[in-house]
């Protein structure tokens, strides 16, 4: 039987986030994930479990599951669909763009991130001006 931590990790490391990248997104330090992941940490609160799950964009019931605060029976049947740049990329055809590379995203400061964050917002602002 695999373990909250493990089980966290193996979602981090699909979704290609670094422990640093998930602990930006989810507002909780890299060293409380390491430990969660390294078993060194118990199951977190649903606070926290549910800031993970925000920030893996996962359902917050089904790492509750996983967590062992709620049982199968307890979860929406149908969780809203959740899609990643990722998808958004694979359906575009998009394949090898530095935004990808999760190595590069570690040497971004949080300042470096925000602006990147500002700057997504004025071309999503700028597509929808574009729409008819």
């Amino acid at each position: 039987m695999t373990t909250f931590g493990e089980q966290l990790k193996k979602l981090r490391e699909q979704r290609k986030l670094s422990v640093n990248q998930l602990a930006m997104y989810a507002g909780v330090s890299a060293a409380a994930i390491s430990r969660i992941e390294n078993g060194h940490r118990g199951v977190p609160k649903p606070a926290t479990i549910k800031k993970l799950a925000d920030a893996l964009k996962i359902p917050y019931e089904q790492l509750m599951d996983i967590a062992g605060y709620m049982t199968a029976g307890e979860i929406r049947e149908q969780p809203p669909e959740y899609r990643t740049i990722y998808d958004v990329a694979a359906e575009r055809d998009i394949k090898d763009l530095w935004l990808f590379e999760t190595e590069k995203w570690d040497l971004l400061s949080r300042e470096d991130i925000l602006n990147l964050e500002q700057y997504f917002h004025f071309l999503v602002n700028e597509a929808q001006k574009r729409k008819p």
